[in-house]
């Protein structure tokens, strides 16, 4: 039988594979609107007490643009030369390239599902988000002036703009690519951001109202005692926001990692006995699965991780804690009148502290609400010594009020009214 692009067939006398390449469209947009009419026919005979509104998934992308455009070039012995995307993901296998669908066709799909099934839930199922059609997609998404309940995943390099959009439109869960609290941990997973971005955006969706799912990863190989510090020290400087979800680094077929793992600390790479309660061995040991074990560091990495499980335990705890009453109010906001502005810092089971900031104090601050470099508050401000602009920092920083990382500040209180 002669070969069938994107189909893996056995051989009739060998025990592997044969893959034989990719068969896929070149353009997404000759595709017409997903057709889920057999799902919607199924759930339509269920009785009334089991019936349910779903979620729509549509397409925007396919593949991932950082894969694409996140290539490293010198290699170092902490981190092996060319990676393209995330040392960990292995999502993109399925595809070949990178493909965008047209953003009209985008929000016509989406206006077309919602109407013919009757629900407003729609998850974007890209695993990111389109740098160049995502705000004109949203944009055309809340002319449509339908509420609609919207979830995607993006990168945390996302603008407090773009954010905006999407909130306006009705995105109201999302899962940033964060990853890690931790610069140099984020470089060895070559997020291509780094810990004040992540602070930013995570501060940017408790200002819009958005949920963030994010995860934080543990024990990824190759992480350190000094990954671990700098994550506790941080979590310090993110308990104002969402807590993000501790999970265990998982070795993914065909993932940077498991392409270079001695770069990683890996030892070996195999299929996990376990499988061998579901298969005979024969087939377990020559089937390609997507989860694989690895021999390398874990005990190390499960040793060092243990106080940032326990930390992070404890946030969701105290997150919960001061969200429990009847105000839901961020747990650190801010507040401006003109002249000065007023920082409310809320606690556990005391009175929350309040800080009052005027003048050139309070400019600095709401011009570090993104993040900025100590050159470029300066160069804002020339006016305010420059020891003085220092001095003032520390001082916020000390406070928890702001986060310094390599000479950047960002002020972490969230404004009450994010649309002014």
């Amino acid at each position: 039988m002669p070969p069938i692009k994107g189909l893996s067939i056995p051989q009739v006398a060998e025990d592997h594979k044969m893959s034989v390449g990719f068969q896929q469209i070149e353009s997404m947009d000759s595709l017409p609107p997903p057709d889920y009419d057999d799902y919607f026919d199924l759930l339509q005979s269920f009785d009334s007490q089991n019936t349910f509104f779903p979620v729509l998934p549509v397409e925007t992308s396919r593949g991932c643009w950082w894969r694409q455009s996140g290539v490293s070039g010198k290699a170092t012995p902490k981190m092996p030369g060319r990676i393209a995307g995330c040392a960990f993901c292995n999502l993109n296998l399925q595809w070949e390239g990178y493909r965008t669908k047209n953003a009209s066709q985008v929000v016509a799909d989406i206006n077309h599902l919602t109407a013919k099934h009757q629900t407003l839930s729609v998850s974007l199922v890209d695993n990111v988000l389109p740098r160049k059609t995502s705000t004109e997609v949203f944009a055309k998404l809340d002319h449509l002036k339908k509420d609609l309940r919207l979830f995607s995943e993006i990168r945390a390099t996302t603008s407090w703009a773009e954010l905006k959009v999407m909130a306006k439109a009705g995105m109201q869960e999302i899962q940033i690519g964060i990853e890690a609290l931790s610069t140099p941990l984020l470089k060895k997973l070559h997020k291509g951001t780094s810990t004040i971005q992540n602070l930013e955006i995570m501060k940017s969706c408790e200002a819009l109202g958005i949920e963030n799912i994010s995860n934080l990863i543990l024990h990824f190989p190759g992480s350190d005692e000094r990954d671990v510090a700098l994550t506790l020290q941080n979590i310090e400087f993110a308990l104002p926001y969402r807590p993000l979800k501790a999970v265990t680094f998982w070795l993914g077929r065909g993932s940077p990692v498991w392409q270079s793992p001695k770069a990683y600390g890996i030892r070996a790479v195999f299929n996990h006995p376990n499988w061998a309660v579901l298969f005979p061995r024969k087939v377990w040991q020559n089937l390609e699965f997507m989860i694989q074990a690895y021999r390398g560091d874990l005990g190390y990495q499960r040793k060092i991780w243990l106080p940032v499980k326990k930390k992070v335990a404890s946030w969701y705890k105290i997150y919960a804690e001061l969200h429990a009453g009847p105000s839901c109010s961020p747990i650190l906001s801010l507040r401006d009148g003109g002249e000065f502005l007023i920082i409310r810092q809320r606690r556990v089971n005391t009175d929350p502290l309040h800080h009052r900031l005027t003048g050139t104090s309070r400019l600095i601050y709401l011009f570090c609400g993104r993040h900025r470099s100590i050159k470029k508050i300066r160069d804002r401000f020339p006016a305010f010594a420059e020891d003085k602009i220092v001095a003032f920092l520390k001082m916020m920083v000390a406070k928890k009020l702001m986060f310094e990382e390599n000479d950047r500040y960002l002020s972490l209180a969230v404004p009450v009214n994010p649309w002014r």
